[in-house]
């Protein structure tokens, strides 16, 4: 098939993963449902076309456009007031992930980049977008994201209800 057809296969059961994920209500289910939407087409076909060039420029321009966006002046003094746990928490997983990047990285496990990438804290769509630019593997980095939110979902009902 076309590679330019196959990315419009991908578009389309993409888009409808992300829908499907939406109505579910599920924490990031539009992304993860249109993921998983592809994953399972490729698994079933075993069909696989490369990114058209520039698919990923838009991808992060369109990333920088959302998180930009979603910039709120009134963000300015809630973020002044929590800026000492924000700066403890950040600085606690980014230093976690240093080290279990280095730990998978000498245990022969994964590369550096995708060890670094896989077990930082954040976005998993910026991340992976981080994966592709720097030519780590994006599929360990979604694998361990993936995981990471699926985990966190599954759990946090159960953590809530604990301490509330």
């Amino acid at each position: 098939m076309n590679p330019n057809l196959g990315w419009l296969v991908y578009i389309v059961l993409g888009t409808l993963g992300g829908i499907a994920g939406a109505r579910l209500k599920i924490p990031a289910g539009s992304l993860i449902v249109a993921m998983l939407t592809i994953i399972v087409f490729k698994l079933i076909t075993t069909t696989h076309w490369e990114m058209p060039r520039g698919f990923n420029f838009v991808l992060q321009v369109a990333l920088g456009i959302m998180v930009g966006a979603s910039f709120q002046p009134a963000m300015v003094p809630v973020l002044k007031k929590i800026f000492f746990p924000v700066l403890a928490s950040t600085v606690t997983l980014v230093g976690v992930g240093i080290l279990l990047s280095i730990i998978f990285t000498r245990m022969g496990v994964l590369d550096a980049p995708s060890a670094y990438l896989g077990t930082s804290p954040g976005a998993m769509s910026a991340l992976i977008v981080l994966a592709f630019e720097s030519g780590s593997s994006p599929t360990l980095v979604v694998c361990f994201h993936f995981f990471r939110v699926v985990f966190v979902i599954l759990t946090a009902p159960l953590f809530l209800k604990f301490f509330s």
